[in-house]
């Protein structure tokens, strides 16, 4: 989902990170409160105090998304589910799970817990607006405090909306996950209402361009995108979490890997391998003993020039964690491997032996076909 971040704090041991998608959001919205939205609420002030309340505004704003998406992983973690991290980005802020919630209970404490943070903030802001406002001095404070309470109200409003990906949507779908007992049914029903004001938010975002108020509607075109693309997605989710966890890496690997070995040039293994086979990650072995990787970032790595005396031995990457994965280990681990690693082929291990090969596209495929068998 995200580019390129940065971690700038870490809180009970979870990770605070910062898309540049983010920045560059929160410098248009820093601008547009400095130049537009301030001056014309608070008449009077100089260009200084306007930027300096928009930069506390955008600081505000920024720990209030935090403190949302903290609301939401402490409850996770509470419930015993991993967590990577929280990071702010474009559309506002997420909390990354290894995992989906196993119960109703735990998806709707995990889902409400965020609005109720961005109510309990916005009621904060308010009193310390007031607190504020009593203070002459302290007036632009006021008007700042006053502004992040208004915020935080409509960030709990919208989150609430019964749609996914919206905390609203899990909070739907974990009551009727709970009535109906089928959490497949209950995803796809929320997906459904996610799509519906995805389309609705486009169209308003559609007028609003047309009156225009080009800026504004194009925002809300994006927001409406990216809502349909999620919650399209949810039930591609949901199911790959019921195919593939607590189902063994031994039921989808191939069991006849194709290997290299290390003594090949690497103007060989180009000809021999990549060429003939496709694969983007070949394992290395040594007689029996498997001794690396190698792919198309390694072999790219030696000078074209000299591909025809260099060994696959002298470029290729060590067996580790990031690119092997237990034959007895959950599917689902597999695929968040991939994920965290880039790679899309794990080589399989039993008691340090290689004993078979797991492809994304493989997993993927067989979802597909799963999918399109019960007419999803």
């Amino acid at each position: 989902m995200f580019g390129l971040s940065i971690r700038v704090l870490r809180v009970f041991g979870i990770d605070v990170k910062v898309d540049v998608s983010w920045a560059l959001v929160a410098t248009f919205i820093a601008w547009a409160l400095a130049e537009g939205v301030f001056p014309q609420l608070y008449e009077g002030l100089s260009p200084f105090a306007y930027w300096w309340m928009a930069l506390a505004a955008i600081i505000g704003l920024g720990l209030s998304i935090i403190l949302h998406e903290l609301a939401h992983s402490l409850v996770a973690k509470a419930f015993g589910l991993p967590l990577k991290s929280i990071t702010l980005f474009v559309f506002g802020g997420v909390a990354q799970l290894e995992e989906e919630p196993g119960t109703p209970l735990a998806e709707f404490a995990m889902a409400i817990a965020g609005p109720l943070a961005s109510v309990a903030l916005a009621f904060l802001f308010g009193w310390m607006a007031q607190g504020a406002a009593s203070i002459g001095a302290l007036s632009a404070l006021a008007n700042v405090f006053f502004y992040l309470s208004m915020i935080n109200w409509v960030l709990a409003a919208f989150n609430m909306l019964p749609a996914l990906p919206l905390d609203g949507g899990r909070v739907y779908r974990a009551i009727v996950w709970a009535f109906t007992g089928d959490v497949s049914a209950a995803t796809r029903s929320a997906s459904r209402l996610g799509v519906a004001l995805a389309t609705a938010i486009i169209a308003l975002g559609v007028v609003w361009a047309l009156l225009g108020q080009f800026a504004a509607g194009l925002w809300w075109v994006l927001i409406g995108l990216f809502i349909r693309s999620a919650a399209s997605t949810a039930v591609y989710q949901e199911q790959m979490q019921r195919l593939f966890k607590n189902a063994p890496v031994r039921d989808f690997m191939s069991t006849e890997p194709v290997s290299v070995s290390p003594e090949l040039t690497i103007s060989a293994f180009i000809e021999q391998y990549v060429y003939e086979y496709h694969f983007d990650m070949f394992p290395v072995m040594r007689d029996t003993a498997l001794v690396g990787a190698i792919g198309l970032t390694e072999a790219k790595s030696a000078p074209r020039s000299s591909w025809a005396t260099t060994l696959v031995g002298d470029v290729m990457r060590p067996v580790s964690e990031a690119n092997t994965i237990d034959a007895a280990a959950d599917a689902m681990e597999a695929l968040s491997k991939m994920h965290k690693s880039r790679l899309s082929r794990l080589i399989v291990t039993e008691n340090g032996r290689l004993v078979g090969m797991i492809a994304l596209k493989d997993l993927l495929d067989l979802l597909s076909l799963k999918m399109a068998l019960e007419g999803r």
